[in-house]
C-alpha cells in the first residue's frame, strides 16, 4: 500500500473516530499513531498550549523516541517566546518544515533535532474553535527525505479532523462537569457525592475501610443574604468551600461536596479519625476567625466498614447531620462527634 493510500486511509479512520465518543487522550494517541504511519515519520508528538506559562506541554509521543522521551511525559514543555518556528505555528497558524541540513535553520530547531537524534521536522498548529490549542510535531530520521508539500497537506487535514474531535471532547467534558459540579464553588454536587460514596463504601470481601463523614453547615447565611445581599453570601460560601478543599486535600482519599445552599459534606477514607477531627476543627476555627459575622457548625461520624458489617453511607450521612445539628444548637466552636450511628443491626460506635 502506497503512502498516499495510507494517508487517505488514515484520514478516513480519524473521521470515523470523530463520530464516536472517546476520551481526549485516546483521540490524541490515535491521531499520532495514524500520522506516524501515514507520513513515514520517525516520531510524532502532540502538545497543548499552556497560555499562563507561555509554553507548549507535550501530551503524547509516539514512534522511534529518543532515550529521554516518554510516551506519556509527566512534564515535557517547550517555551514559546523566542521560538520563531513555534510562534509562527501558534500565532499565525502556519505550517513549517525544517531540515538539519538547511544552513538557514533556526538555532533552536537545530538544537532540538540534534537532541532528538532526528534529521527533519514538520510542525503545524492544532486549531480548536478558531484558536490555536496545541502543536502537531513530526520528525524523520537523519538521511531520510524531508517532509514535502503532500506531507504538509496531509498533516493539516489530519489536525483539522483532530481539532473537531478535540472540540467535541472538551464540550462533552464541560457538560459532564456541569452535571457533577456545583457552579458557584466548583465542588462536587450531591449526585457526584452519592457516586463517590458508592465507590468508597464498596468494600471487597475480607477487607475493611475506616470512613469518616463530615456534615458542615454555614451559620447565619440567610441573615447575611438579607442584610448584606446575596453577593456577600456567595463570597462566604466560596470561602468555606476553599477552606474545606485546601485542608482536606492533605488526605489521600477525600471528597468535598456542596449539597445544599449552605451545606457541605466531606468523606474521608483510610485516615485516622483524630486527624480528620483536627482538620475539620481547623476549618471551623479559620472560617469563624476572619471577622465574619457568621461561622460554621460541623458534625463527624466515623466507622469501620466491611463488606458485611458497618453502617451504610446513608446512615453515616444521617449520623453526621445529627451531630452537626447538636453543634449548631450548642454553638460549638468545634466539630461534634456522633456516637449514635445506628444501622438496621443496631451497630453503634
Amino acid at each position: 500500500m502506497g503512502r498516499a493510500t495510507l494517508g487517505l486511509q488514515s484520514l478516513a479512520d480519524m473521521a470515523h473516530v470523530l463520530t464516536q465518543a472517546h476520551e481526549l487522550n485516546h483521540l490524541l494517541e490515535t491521531a499520532a499513531e495514524q500520522a506516524c504511519t501515514a507520513l513515514g515519520a520517525a516520531s510524532v508528538a502532540i502538545s497543548r498550549i499552556v497560555p499562563e506559562l507561555d509554553v507548549v506541554q507535550t501530551i503524547i509521543n509516539v514512534g522511534d523516541l529518543a532515550p529521554h522521551e516518554q510516551r506519556w511525559p509527566d512534564d515535557e514543555t517547550y517555551p514559546i517566546a523566542g521560538d520563531m518556528r513555534l510562534m509562527a505555528a501558534i500565532q499565525e497558524q502556519k505550517s513549517c518544515v525544517d531540515s538539519i541540513d538547511d544552513p538557514d535553520i533556526a538555532d533552536r530547531e537545530r538544537t532540538l533535532l540534534n537532541h532528538l537524534g532526528k534529521g527533519s521536522s514538520l510542525v503545524t498548529a492544532v486549531v480548536v474553535d478558531g484558536r490555536s490549542w496545541g502543536e502537531f510535531y513530526a520528525t524523520r530520521h537523519v538521511g531520510e527525505s524531508v517532509f514535502d508539500e503532500d506531507a504538509v497537506a496531509y498533516a493539516e487535514v489530519l489536525v483539522a479532523i483532530l481539532a473537531a474531535a478535540v472540540s467535541r471532547s472538551i464540550r462533552e467534558t464541560a457538560l459532564q462537569d456541569l452535571a457533577l459540579r456545583d457552579p458557584l464553588t466548583g465542588l462536587l454536587n450531591r449526585r457526584a457525592l452519592d457516586e463517590s460514596a458508592d465507590e468508597i463504601f464498596d468494600v471487597s470481601p475480607d477487607d475493611s475501610r475506616d470512613v469518616a463523614v463530615i456534615a458542615v453547615d454555614i451559620d447565619g447565611l440567610k441573615k447575611l443574604n438579607d442584610t448584606e445581599g446575596h453577593a456577600s453570601g456567595d463570597r462566604r460560601i466560596c470561602d468555606v468551600a476553599e477552606a474545606l478543599t485546601r485542608v482536606f486535600e492533605r488526605f489521600g482519599s477525600s471528597v468535598v461536596a456542596r449539597v445544599g445552599g449552605d451545606e457541605f459534606t466531606v468523606i474521608v477514607a483510610d485516615s485516622d479519625v483524630a486527624a480528620v477531627e483536627a482538620a475539620i476543627n481547623e476549618v471551623c476555627c479559620e472560617t469563624s476567625g476572619r471577622g465574619s459575622k457568621i461561622g460554621v457548625s460541623a458534625g463527624v461520624a466515623a466507622a469501620t466498614i466491611t463488606a458485611t458489617s458497618g453502617p451504610t453511607a446513608s446512615e453515616m450521612f444521617a449520623a453526621a447531620d445529627r451531630a452537626q445539628y447538636v453543634a449548631k444548637r450548642t454553638r460549638s466552636p468545634r466539630a461534634v462527634i456522633a456516637d449514635d450511628i445506628t444501622t438496621g443491626d443496631d451497630v453503634s460506635v
